[in-house]
């Protein structure tokens, strides 16, 4: 039976009852600007009713509305009282959610995902070894699919969430929003927020307890158990029975609904668990132990389950104080009933999945960071960020510092202390992969004694850090559950929460958009870049000695005698190292002349590798200093003479990572020509090359030595240093393009 009056017509036109999608759009219009009797009186204008005109299908505000309601919208919301025997809140609590299974249908069914979905448990070899992706491509996916009947499909579940404020300074209301994906979705379209592959399931209300509040956060803690067991009822019934689902190519599906993934930050893990505070969320290991660099058995779902059952024969869960108190014994919280205790195949030290942002970078700005900071100082540290080169669409650090830390203070410190800061970010860099293999994963070592340690509120004298402890589990969570998510919690709830509260009736429709009206863009094939010049020149038919003048380029006339037209920058666009059929952002490459706030120009540093070099060859490290091409002014040019031209000057490479091995990092050097005595001039080697033989734009961080010139700043650093290093940290495409390609 159908759900209304409509919904025959909608299978036709998404926008019935109106008439069109133009028509809709203005109704869309009025809504969001006009009240009802603005909306009247333009409905009444003689441009809208003149019998010129297609009349609209509504002629009034109520009509209106009433098509409005009838359109195709996510599934409903609902509100729910929930009420604590026994335990008074300073305020009503009401439970806003929808059922999670309709969610499920709405995403999965949904035709703009058609060409990003996987269905079926797969195996990848890579020279023999499993590579691990996504989800479907994990052990957990084929160990499920085996208990399964013939036929049926896994719709993996994706949970996340976060508290969040939702009032400040009136009344500070908090709740606790969560989310909802399916793994079917590939996980580069499931992460992008403006692709609505979330949907928002419930609003749980933090509440708070006129009680004791030494458990108070119990309370709550159960509080939230129970309303997620509510809102995830019938897809954990789905879980064990299975449920018809239409997919977004219109065929039915036997789908089963597993949890896959839970992601939360490690307080949140540690609820979702029902462990204490001192202990880890998915492993036998307690806060003693974190520091052991021991992995640690995984605490499996049906021991903590075993825990509690026992624990509720002995005490009455809902004397909170006693029961609590119990549970401390055995490292639980004392929640006795876990939304997931019910949930087939759902196992906490699996769905509790590692994720980058928590794991890794808090890890390392909360810890590592400081210790660098007690090794070199705060003030000299930051002058180093400070005074490097500026490079647009790259953040530059004017008080503070960034992860890429490692090459700044070298000379200060001892080799040990380096390797292990060094080994550090080449473990996050190297967890930052879509995909592993099992030597990929042995190759994530690092080393965890270091000669200063620095916790958030001073010295420490001990490593029993929660994150640290997460590191020994990288190996277990990529091969049960894929590679690991890229965003944290609190970002997937922020983004998608604004995005799904700003205009509710675009979500309508970009969840129902005809496949044809979606817009396409073709990759660039078979190039692996392309480069990007303005039609109009900043510098247009000028001498060379003109722009020898300019740039100051000395020996630029002995090169090139001709007419030129001149770029101030130029853009470079090149294929991710990490998804191949994925294009990166452009990026802009500046070659500016020098003036007063840029004594020496502003020009960036790149990679050049010419067509006709040899395939294995070390590509040569250049800084561009000009960008033009000849100007047919005065004589006809041939063809291979038209395209863009670099001035660029050379740096060599003076040292291979291997020099180092506590760095690793190559190390260059600008090259000058010899003196009439043998000995190098000040005058830098330069030479015209073509811009499409450039590969890369890269970054020089200068060798600093024992201690920095202060008289050194971000607009010179370049020129006034004569050594670098080739940052290998600028970025984890360049991470991984340079450790495939020339490491």
């Amino acid at each position: 039976m159908k759900q209304d009056d409509f919904e025959v017509m909608q299978e036709h036109s998404i926008y019935y009852p109106f008439a069109d999608r133009a028509e809709w759009e203005l109704a869309k219009f009025l809504c969001d600007n006009f009240n009802q009797g603005q909306i009247t009186q333009f409905l009444k204008l003689l441009w809208v009713v003149s019998e010129m005109r297609k009349p609209l299908s509504f002629k009034n505000a109520k009509q209106l509305f009433t098509f409005m309601d009838a359109l195709l919208v996510t599934p409903r919301w609902k509100c729910t009282p929930i009420h604590t025997d026994g335990y008074t809140t300073t305020h009503p609590m009401n439970l806003i959610w929808r059922d999670a299974l309709e969610v499920v249908h709405h995403i999965f069914g949904n035709p703009i995902f058609a060409n990003h979905m996987e269905y079926n448990p797969y195996k990848i070899n890579d020279n023999g070894e499993h590579e691990y992706g996504e989800w479907m491509s994990c052990e957990q996916a084929s160990e499920i699919q085996d208990q399964l009947p013939v036929g049926a499909t896994i719709v993996p579940i994706i949970l996340t969430s976060d508290k969040m404020p939702v009032t400040r300074q009136t009344g500070s209301l908090e709740m606790h929003p969560t989310f909802l994906t399916i793994g079917n979705i590939h996980s580069e379209i499931r992460m992008k927020a403006t692709l609505h592959a979330w949907a928002c399931i419930v609003y749980i209300p933090v509440p708070k307890y006129v009680v004791n509040s030494e458990f108070s956060g119990l309370l709550e803690a159960c509080i939230w158990h129970k309303c997620m067991d509510l809102v995830l009822q019938n897809l954990k019934v789905a879980a064990g029975v299975g449920e018809f689902m239409v997919d977004p190519m219109g065929c039915q599906c036997y789908a089963f609904t597993p949890l896959a993934a839970h992601i939360a930050d490690l307080p949140e893990q540690t609820m979702i668990a029902c462990v204490s505070k001192n202990a880890s969320p998915t492993t036998l290991a307690t806060q003693a132990q974190f520091s052991g660099g021991i992995t640690y058995p995984p605490r499996c779902g049906s021991d903590t389950l075993q825990k509690l059952h026992k624990l509720c024969k002995s005490t009455d869960p809902w004397k909170v104080w006693e029961f609590q108190e119990l549970a401390k014994q055995h490292f639980l919280k004392g929640v006795h009933q876990p939304y997931w205790c019910n949930w087939g195949h759902a196992d906490p030290s699996i769905f509790l999945i590692l994720e980058i942002l928590h794991v890794c970078h808090k890890f390392f700005f909360n810890h590592p960071l400081k210790w660098c900071k007690e090794v070199i100082g705060p003030s000299e540290l930051d002058a180093r960020f400070r005074s490097q080169h500026k490079r647009v669409g790259t953040r530059h650090f004017h008080d503070g510092v960034s992860l890429n830390t490692c090459p700044h203070y070298c000379g200060c410190e001892s080799d040990g202390f380096a390797h292990a800061i060094h080994a550090l970010i080449d473990f996050i860099y190297k967890a930052q992969a879509p995909t592993f293999t099992r030597s990929s994963i042995d190759s994530m070592h690092f080393i965890l004694e270091a000669e200063a340690r620095m916790g958030t509120s001073g010295p420490i004298s001990h490593f029993q850090i929660p994150k640290l402890e997460s590191f020994n589990l990288f190996t277990h969570s990529i091969q049960q559950s894929g590679a690991l998510i890229q965003h944290s919690a609190d970002q997937i709830v922020n983004i998608i929460n604004r995005i799904s509260l700003i205009n509710v009736m675009d979500d309508n429709w970009i969840a129902h958009v005809a496949p044809q009206e979606m817009h396409c863009f073709q990759a660039i094939r078979p190039a692996n870049a392309a480069f990007h010049v303005t039609i109009a020149h900043d510098l247009a038919d000028r001498s060379a000695a003109t722009l020898t003048q300019h740039y100051r380029l000395a020996d630029f006339p002995n090169v090139l005698s001709q007419y030129l037209n001149a770029w101030y920058k130029f853009r470079l666009q090149l294929h991710s190292q990490l998804c191949p059929c994925n294009i990166m952002p452009s990026q802009q490459v500046q070659a500016y002349p020098p003036c007063d706030a840029y004594p020496f120009g502003n020009c960036d540093i790149v990679l050049l590798q010419p067509t006709d070099a040899h395939p294995k060859s070390l590509p040569c490290v250049i800084q561009v200093r000009m960008v033009f091409v000849l100007s047919p002014r005065g004589s006809q040019l041939p063809a291979e003479l038209k395209e863009p031209l670099l001035y660029v000057q050379q740096f060599k490479i003076t040292a291979p990572p291997e020099a180092e091995p506590h760095i690793a990092m190559y190390q260059v050097r600008h090259s000058f020509y010899p003196a009439s005595d043998g000995s190098s001039s000040h005058t830098r080697i330069g030479k015209i090359v073509r811009l499409i033989d450039v590969t890369h734009a890269v970054e020089l961080i200068p060798i600093y030595g024992t201690m920095m010139d202060c008289s050194v700043s971000s607009t010179t650093s370049l020129e006034r240093y004569d050594n670098f290093y080739l940052n290998a940290f600028s970025n984890k495409e360049w991470y991984h393009t340079l450790h495939a390609d020339f490491v």
